[in-house]
């Protein structure tokens, strides 16, 4: 234990002098990850390594883009928003189309994309307050505006920033300016209701305050509004994840068909106050690989966090800098099938690919076995990641639940420690403690049994000393 908590404290000493140097430095490709219940950083080994960074789509190149779409077949979309174009490339960085003004399409803004299986394109053009559906070749099809409805405010003003669409062909909107959630719309342009709202947090100095302010002043407290939503995405089971900024808490959401939030009371990145104020967690983009591996975006450190379906931190990289693996402005990420991640960075106009590592690799398959259950199966790579890292505190836990599962309590109990997991040890011990009180009882009673037997003779040998003794001498 001494040794894992030396080299935390050598690791955190290394990672705090490296964060020290100018960042035109070429700082060297770093990942951790927190410790479980105090929070510090823990170092492990590199988990991704940038394979490529995609510059060069042609004159002009891009300018402030805003979104990152990746298909079925592992082509790249961008919403390249200044430009008003949509860029199609290929998984390498070659340029396979761009739609725009050259099919006689205008954009304004474009500030999001989603392919469907057929290779047809949504764009959230922000500027035009419209969602474009344009034909793999780039061909107007139809265009959804504000829906008409009783239950949309009149004033309310359409500015589509982000898209997607589910099975049933629904457009899911995050406009702009409504605080409601995810506008729902369906193929016929009706509004279908919103999902994914988020509301004004219970406060009780707002409480206090209500009571004691004037009317002009209750006023300005009824005008609170909620987070917003920054973004969403859909995972290969349909269920839709929406980062939401600047929040105390459940920065991450994963909503089910009925659009309840499955992640509740979690605390997703890191807060810090390195530049003289509290800056929270500010998520743009999130990505779902194959293995239901969580890949947070945020914009605010330039680091991309990595949660598995339970919500445990898996690993931070990344940060901010002009150099391979930094961000100067990170605004949108998506991952292929291989397991490579995309990063769209808006202020330096490139994509850049990140590669999983060996060690990366076999704590994502842990990670997929240990949520669904198969922990003796799960127990192979968590092994094998120990290998190369014996500090993993992830891997410690996921050993101490198939030991679990083996019915193999004491050593549980020191995986379970090793890996900083308190109610983990806490039920180890208690199967322990009652596998050993029935293994043992019986001969427990007869010790005890025996025990009291011996000091009832005990006893009964001293009366008859002491009784002896005054006999004999009177006293």
């Amino acid at each position: 234990m001494i040794k894992r908590i030396s080299a935390s404290i050598i690791g955190c000493c290394l990672l705090i002098l490296l964060g020290a140097l100018p960042a035109a430095n070429a700082l060297p490709q770093m990942s951790y990850t927190l410790d479980p219940m105090y929070g510090y950083k823990i170092p492990i080994p590199l988990t991704y390594t940038v394979d490529n960074v995609i510059l060069d789509v042609g004159e002009p190149g891009l300018n402030k883009p805003s979104d990152l779409f990746i298909d079925e077949k592992g082509q790249l979309y961008v919403a390249d928003t200044d430009n008003n174009r949509i860029v199609k490339l290929s998984s390498d960085g070659k340029v396979l189309g761009i739609f725009g003004k050259e099919q006689g399409v205008e954009l304004d803004q474009p500030s999001g994309i989603f392919v469907d299986s057929l290779g047809d394109m949504f764009v959230a053009d922000t500027g035009s307050g419209k969602v474009i559906h344009l034909s793999p070749e780039g061909k107007l099809v139809e265009e959804f505006v504000k829906p008409e409805s009783s239950l949309l405010s009149e004033d309310l003003e359409f500015a589509p920033d982000k898209v997607i669409m589910d099975r049933r062909g629904y457009l899911y909107v995050l406009n702009k300016t409504d605080y409601s959630g995810f506008m729902m719309i369906d193929a016929m342009n009706r509004f279908r209701g919103y999902i994914g709202a988020n509301r004004v947090p219970f406060d009780w100095k707002k409480l206090l305050i209500r009571l004691l302010a004037t009317p002009e002043q209750r006023e300005q407290l009824n005008n609170a509004v909620p987070q917003q939503n920054s973004n969403m995405t859909m995972d290969s089971k349909g269920f839709i994840y929406a980062p939401t900024v600047l929040s105390d808490g459940d920065q991450i959401k994963k909503f089910n068909a009925m659009g309840e939030n499955i992640y509740t009371k979690k605390f997703f990145g890191e807060s810090s106050i390195e530049s003289g104020t509290l800056e929270r967690p500010y998520f743009a983009d999130l990505a779902i690989d194959q293995y239901g591996i969580i890949n947070a975006l945020d914009a605010m450190s330039r680091k991309i966090y990595q949660y598995d379906q339970e919500g445990n931190l898996l690993a931070v990289f990344g940060g901010q800098g002009d150099a391979k693996s930094r961000f100067e402005y990170p605004s949108s990420i998506v991952v292929d099938k291989a397991g490579t991640i995309y990063v769209l960075d808006r202020d330096r106009n490139n994509i850049q690919m990140f590669k999983p590592t060996r060690f990366a690799e076999l704590v994502h398959e842990a990670s997929q076995l240990h949520y669904n259950g198969r922990y003796q199966e799960a127990l192979v790579p968590w092994k094998e990641v120990l290998k190369i890292d014996e500090n993993y505190p992830l891997a410690h836990r996921g050993v101490a639940k198939a030991l679990m599962k083996e019915e193999k309590w004491k050593e549980a109990m020191k995986e379970f420690k090793l890996g900083e997991d308190q109610d983990g040890y806490s039920k180890a011990f208690a199967e322990y403690r009652h596998d050993f009180m029935r293994q043992y009882l019986g001969w427990i009673i007869i010790a005890a049994v025996l025990i009291v037997y011996v000091i009832y003779l005990i006893v009964k040998f001293m009366i008859r000393i002491t009784n002896t003794v005054i006999r004999r001498y009177g006293y």
